[in-house]
């Protein structure tokens, strides 16, 4: 009998250790598999301005400001070579807050298996001309751009080959 518990107790113990590691995987995948990430992911399932600007809603009388968000934008903008070598009468981020928005859509990225929000924004009056493909991924806090600017195409954040399909065909993700 002693054996048995012995046995048993080592069976109990690895499989605790497995599931374990498995959690632990799971979650710096950033894969937005448990319910706790899918809670980030919704916090950020709102316009972009709306994540931007520190300020209410007019929609739903709510301010979802993101400070690390906003900060992490301004980043990638900043990295914009495009946008470096264009002389911008009004800065970059304004022109693009300053257009229509659709709704923002969940998509995952089906070889790493993350979890995206993707933004679109553009110049108001001109959004063939200054337009941003944007993808965030709540959980691993990586951002991902396209940014068109005068007829030219620039990527932001070392996308993948996978992300720039996302980015570019959000609903033909490979």
């Amino acid at each position: 009998m002693t054996k048995n518990k012995f046995v048993l107790a080592a069976v109990l113990s690895a499989s605790l250790a497995l599931s374990a590691l498995t959690a632990c995987t799971a979650a710096e995948s950033g894969n937005g598999d448990t319910a706790a990430d899918q809670a980030v992911i919704a916090s950020y399932n709102t316009q972009l301005f709306s994540l931007l600007m520190n300020k209410k809603s007019l929609v739903d009388g709510k301010n979802h400001y993101q400070k690390e968000f906003d900060l992490a934008f301004d980043s990638l903008l900043a990295k914009s070579a495009l946008a470096k070598s264009t002389k911008l009468a009004v800065p970059l981020k304004k022109r693009l807050l300053s257009g229509p928005q659709p709704e923002p859509a969940v998509v995952q990225d089906k070889h790493s298996g993350r979890q995206y929000v993707y933004y679109e924004a553009c110049q108001a009056h001109a959004c063939d001309e200054t337009n941003l493909a944007l993808l965030y991924a709540p959980v691993s806090k990586t951002m991902l751009a396209r940014l068109h600017l005068d007829g030219k195409d620039e990527y932001l954040g070392d996308p993948s080959p996978a992300e720039k399909t996302l980015l570019d065909h959000p609903k033909n993700a490979p």
